[in-house]
């Protein structure tokens, strides 16, 4: 017998609508079970239901409608209302990321009965992402020079700015500003000289436009000579080198697929942020009376939570759903909009 035939016929495993029902009949008569089945297949709007439940596993967690022809509506229905009741959607999404990772190589724990809960699941899924992200990035970065204690290199793209410049309070590396980067990245050159033992960040830009700039900028954003940089020399003769002999925008060097991507990737930073900026006044704090039985005391419990409403209009399942989420049984807790450092770098 096949691992899989063996999960499904493990009774805890299993589930009987008619069993369900059954508790629910006087002795259990077969005739009310069936009539209380007939009644519930026939749950008014259910087809509309149906389609909007295809539609959310495919937005949420990528299951194309193509994996669902062999669900019945109601099995649909009761399969969506399960895991909507028992898991938190960006939980599953971490578990479906786990899995690729896994299969991919990527999780360094692979024996799987050594994760006892998704506290677990997470952290090795985080690990694995650093490792896939750095893999993604050697296509979006020029390497200069690298060693076992300096790299020096030029950021192609926003994410790898963003990598390499974090920490930092370079503009360039703003979490929720491209626009500086992608600016930057089109007038010249930029490069980062990094030491992987202590930690120090220095960026350097030379302009390549009308308006002439050759500048060193220390972590917090402060424009430096080159001889306040703490940069070794032979450092300092790379980036002199780079500057001379390769007079290329970092712009430039991209592929013309890669630029195109670029540009659309910085459209939809702006598109979201502008969103997000004309939303905010609209926040409010929404204080919640939860009453709880608790040995025949009623307990107030207050909830506070931070809700900013969209510019578009959405209906109650949604506000619902977001409300489950913020307070079901996650292990993802909810992360605060954070605030961008804008600078002049």
């Amino acid at each position: 017998m096949s691992r899989i035939k063996e999960l499904k016929q493990h009774p805890d495993n299993n589930i009987s609508m008619v069993d369900v029902f059954k508790v629910l009949c006087p002795e259990g008569k077969t005739k009310y079970i069936e009539f209380l089945l007939r009644l519930s297949k026939n749950t008014k709007h259910l087809e509309r239901y149906v389609e909007e439940i295809r539609e959310n596993f495919e937005r949420e967690l990528g299951i194309t409608r193509d994996k669902l022809v062999d669900m019945t509506p109601f099995q649909l229905y009761i399969s969506y209302r399960f895991l909507e009741m028992n898991f938190n959607f960006s939980d599953l999404k971490t578990f479906q990321k786990f899995c690729d990772y896994n299969e991919r190589g990527l999780i360094k724990e692979n024996d799987l009965s050594k994760f006892s809960g998704f506290e677990d699941v997470m952290t090795a899924t985080s690990l694995a992402e650093i490792k896939a992200y750095e893999k993604d990035l050697e296509k979006q970065i020029q390497t200069i020079y690298s060693s076992d204690e300096w790299v020096v290199l030029r950021p192609l793209t926003f994410h790898a700015s963003k990598k390499y410049g974090s920490s930092t309070k370079w503009c360039t590396a703003s979490e929720n500003n491209p626009d500086y980067f992608l600016r930057y990245s089109k007038r010249g050159i930029l490069i980062y000289m990094i030491n992987k033992i202590t930690g120090l960040k220095v960026a350097c830009f030379k302009s390549l436009d009308s308006e002439p700039e050759f500048s060193f900028w220390n972590q917090i954003d402060s424009r430096i000579d080159s001889l306040e940089s703490e940069l070794p020399d032979f450092i300092l003769d790379m980036v002199r080198n780079e500057v001379k002999n390769n007079s290329y925008t970092n712009h430039s060097l991209l592929s013309d697929e890669d630029k195109n991507k670029e540009e659309s990737l910085m459209k939809s930073y702006n598109k979201i942020h502008a969103v997000q900026d004309e939303a905010q006044p609209m926040a409010e704090l929404r204080r919640q009376v939860i009453m709880e039985d608790t040995d025949d005391e009623r307990e107030e419990l207050m909830v506070e939570e931070f809700i900013t409403e969209s510019s578009e209009p959405q209906d109650e399942r949604e506000y619902d759903r977001r409300d489950y989420e913020m307070r079901g049984p996650s292990v993802t807790g909810y992360d605060e909009p954070t605030q961008a450092v804008e600078t002049n770098w």
